[in-house]
């Protein structure tokens, strides 16, 4: 198993709770907020890294720098992890975590080459406030830019209507499934090294876990979770943002639950040709998952268009009209958000990182 290897970073409250649930299984971890009253609502958290003299950062990304630069210890003990997979937790929506996680991911790509860097950002539901909505535009963006970035994790909170604890729930679940795995069978198995390579691959990812169950109408029978059942689990009915239906793909992954065999052709008809697919049978759960797949650009796109149409708006109500030119860079096509070159809190990111040395 892989879970030895894994290290959770938190960051605001929402990543902080994602961190805290991992806590509860065991990860090693640490969780990053300035706010002491964010922090109260966590009595059981541990490795607390509290940001001085920012108490919350009231909804400016941009405070982000100068609270990571003047807390340099907590860089430090970032720099010191020994895991080799580094997973970045924070909600796309927040203000610290939204911040930091891509300052962070910079400076431990460019400081840590050998290290897998994940981020798992949880987007805001679609009636969430205008400056949640592009907070989340911008930080997805970010991410996406960042091309020694490992496997991205979109978190759809419009997945339940109110029920956000149930969404981390099943995605710890599932993570810990996955990072725990250590099943094996004379016919193939999926190795660590196979789920390293599906982590270490830019682009996002996806994951879906099912379990065989005693038929309710007969507990002497199982009733097996089906090949369909997968293919909606992964692709339909979860917590992800949507599957493009572009057929970019770089590897999928299956674990079979004794005696059942999900039909790996189901589910690249579903997903796309991968470079592989790696099997592992005797499981205790079915999963399946999917990595290097392409971002989920035109959701993220059309999130944060509608977030400016509604900015714009607002500001015409006001008649405010010359403060629209900072915000032109949301005016851009679904498909250049992945391309864009270099942008310029990767370079803020890396005066961080200079200073370090």
């Amino acid at each position: 198993m892989i879970k030895k290897n894994v290290f959770v970073v938190g960051l605001g409250l929402g990543g902080s709770r994602v961190g805290c649930d991992f806590q509860q299984k065991n990860y090693g971890s640490y969780l990053i907020n300035g706010s002491l009253q964010d922090n109260k609502t966590l009595p059981d958290a541990k490795n607390v890294l509290v940001l001085e003299g920012y108490d919350g950062l009231a909804g400016d990304r941009s405070l982000a720098f100068e609270a990571l630069k003047n807390n340099k210890d907590i860089l430090q003990k970032v720099m010191s992890i020994e895991e080799k997979v580094i997973l970045l937790v924070a909600t796309g929506g927040g203000t610290t975590g939204s911040g930091c996680i891509t300052h962070l991911a910079n400076i431990i790509c460019g400081k840590l080459p050998d290290k897998i860097v994940c981020a798992c950002l949880m987007m805001p539901k679609a009636d969430e406030p205008i400056q949640k909505r592009l907070n989340a535009y911008n930080t997805a963006k970010e991410l996406m830019e960042i091309p020694e970035m490992g496997a991205l994790i979109f978190i759809n909170n419009d997945a339940c209507d109110s029920e956000l604890n149930k969404i981390n729930y099943n995605l710890v679940n599932m993570l810990d499934a996955f990072f725990t795995d250590d099943s094996s069978s004379n016919v193939s198995n999926f190795d660590d090294s196979e789920k390293l390579k599906m982590l270490s691959d830019h682009g996002a990812f996806v994951i879906a876990m099912r379990s065989d169950k005693a038929d309710p109408l007969d507990t002497s029978k199982i009733k097996r979770v089906s090949t369909q059942d997968m293919v909606n689990a992964l692709t339909a009915k979860n917590i992800f943002l949507p599957i493009n239906n572009d057929g970019i793909v770089a590897h999928i992954g299956i674990i079979n639950q004794k005696d059942n065999h999900i039909d790996e052709k189901e589910i690249v008809t579903a997903v796309g040709t991968p470079e592989n697919i790696f099997t592992g049978n005797n499981g205790n759960v079915n999963i399946v998952c999917a990595s290097g797949l392409g971002f989920p650009t035109e959701y993220i796109a059309n999130m944060g268009k509608k977030a400016m149409s509604e900015q714009k708006q607002r500001l015409e109500k006001k008649k405010c009209f010359d403060i629209l030119e900072d915000l032109e860079e949301l005016e851009i096509e679904t498909e250049i958000i992945a391309k864009k070159p270099v942008n310029k809190r990767r370079e803020i990111s890396f005066d961080l990182l200079r200073e370090l040395d």
